[in-house]
Parts: C-alpha cells; sequence; structure tokens
C-alpha cells in the first residue's frame, strides 16, 4: 500500500513549474511528550520542523511551514494550524495520505485543503482556544499522566470559576507572561476563560485573541492558588490589574495544555 501511495506523489510531483504555485493549509494533531515545542530549532527535535522535512521528502522541494503559533516543550495539539506554499501538482487528500504514511505515529496530518496564496496560519488566525486539564484526586494516573497535571489536593473549583470571569475582556496580562516574552504588546482580548468538570478531571478553557509566552500557564499557575484557599478571586483580579508578573502563581507544567482550535474569517478555502 504504501510503495504504490510513493509511486502516486512522485508521478504527481515531477515539470511543477511556478505557475502552478499553491498554498496548502493543515490542521495538525500531535502529542508534544517528545519534541522540543513547534517551532524550529538548532540541534532540537521540534513538531514544525519534523513536518517540514516529511513534506519536502514527498513534494521534493524546501518548504517553510507557517503555524497559526509556537507551542512549548511538551504541549499538546488538536486543532494546530499550518500552512506552506509548493509548486507539487498532489491533490490534498493524496498528500494527507502520503505525509501520515511518513510522520510519526505522535503527528497526524487531520485535513488538507488549497487556500489562496496570501492566506498565513498566523497573521489570519482570529482566535486561538487552548485547554489545561488538571487531575484532581488523591492518586495520580499510570496511563494519560501526559496529558494532565495531577493535584492531590481538594480545588474549590467555584472560587476558581469566580477569579477566572476576570480575565475575560481587553486586559493587558503583563502579570502572566513570561519574562523571556519578547511581544512588545502585552493586551490580549479573551473570548472565554472558564471550568468544566469531567469526573476527576478540571478543564480550564480559555479562547483568546492572542496570547503571550506562558500566559495561560500562568494563569492556571495562579488559579490553583485561588483553588487551594491561598488567593481570594479579589485577590486574583488584582494581580492580573498590577501587571507585574512577581505576584502571579508559579507557571503550571506543561503537559496539561492543548491548543484545541484555531479560527479563521470566512470563507477559508480557495
Amino acid at each position: 500500500m504504501r510503495s504504490r501511495l510513493r509511486r502516486s506523489w512522485r508521478a504527481n510531483t515531477c515539470d511543477a513549474g511556478p505557475s502552478s504555485m499553491r498554498n496548502f493549509r493543515m490542521v495538525i494533531e500531535y502529542e508534544g511528550t517528545n519534541y522540543h515545542g513547534w517551532q524550529t530549532q538548532l540541534r532540537e527535535v521540534t513538531i514544525q520542523r519534523t513536518i517540514e522535512e516529511t513534506i519536502e521528502r514527498i513534494v521534493q522541494e524546501r518548504v517553510r511551514l507557517t503555524g497559526s503559533g509556537r507551542t512549548d516543550a511538551k504541549v499538546h495539539a488538536i486543532g494546530q494550524m499550518a500552512n506552506f506554499r509548493s509548486a507539487t501538482r498532489l491533490e490534498p487528500h493524496l498528500l494527507r495520505r502520503a505525509l501520515n504514511s511518513l510522520l510519526p505515529l505522535d503527528i497526524l496530518i487531520k485535513k488538507v485543503d488549497v487556500v489562496p496564496l496570501n492566506f498565513d496560519s498566523c497573521l489570519h488566525a482570529l482566535s486561538k482556544t487552548y485547554r489545561y486539564s488538571i487531575l484532581n484526586r488523591p492518586d495520580r494516573c499510570a496511563i494519560g499522566r501526559q496529558y494532565v497535571l495531577h493535584l492531590a489536593s481538594p480545588l474549590h473549583l467555584e472560587t476558581m470559576m469566580e477569579a477566572a470571569a476576570h480575565l475575560v475582556g481587553e486586559r493587558d496580562f503583563s502579570s502572566f507572561r513570561s519574562s523571556s516574552c519578547q511581544t512588545q504588546n502585552s493586551i490580549r482580548q479573551v473570548k472565554r476563560a472558564e471550568f468544566e468538570r469531567e469526573g476527576d478531571l478540571i478543564h480550564f478553557f480559555m479562547e483568546s485573541s492572542g496570547f503571550l509566552h506562558h500566559m495561560v500557564r500562568s494563569i492556571v499557575g495562579t488559579l490553583i492558588e485561588v483553588g487551594k484557599g491561598r488567593l481570594t478571586a479579589s485577590e486574583f483580579q488584582g494581580i492580573l490589574e498590577a501587571k507585574d508578573r512577581r505576584l502571579a502563581g508559579r507557571t503550571a507544567n506543561p503537559q496539561g495544555l492543548c491548543l484545541m482550535e484555531v479560527k479563521y474569517p470566512e470563507p477559508e478555502a480557495a
């Protein structure tokens, strides 16, 4: 099966000139455990470079993959978006099959389509939604431990929900950004910040126009302090308004974080 698929994509990558350049958009799922984040880095295994190298094997040309945004080491994605331009004649469904036949099992291309040449996965994103998952019970888990933060002590979810409500709207998130964050503008428009309980799991969902480095994880770390009774909801609001990272809680571990969805204007496809 794989040999027939390879013959098919090789036949369709020949004799494609610049005039046939197309812009391919992909929906990507990955488990970030074994990767040093999304962005290509020297001497590090990353999601972006792994996919780029696989695309290049198939289309026989150099490509540059543009993602909707970076994810840190050990952070996962269900709905990462990325695009690249290529002169390949392969149809999107064949390209997707070829990629999935060669990629590691912890990376999956869920969808490929063709979009206008000026489409940019990063610049044209309207919002992104992240989920942070906490396993809140005395015992840790053996299966699925790479997807959650385990906290044995009970959390006061109602107070955490009250505190999280202060995040919605246009806010300056300087209190929840990494010291290494290079973004000049720390104001973001948060559309959703809410919790959902699923048995022993507590999921925190956050949708925003954009995120600062470590923003969600810093917020979660501080909300955990609220849940433990060490901070009140009004004190959490005070930390947000103070614009001082030194007042916030610790940055939560990366494995509980997952990029769920990226939204774009309609129409999207070419």
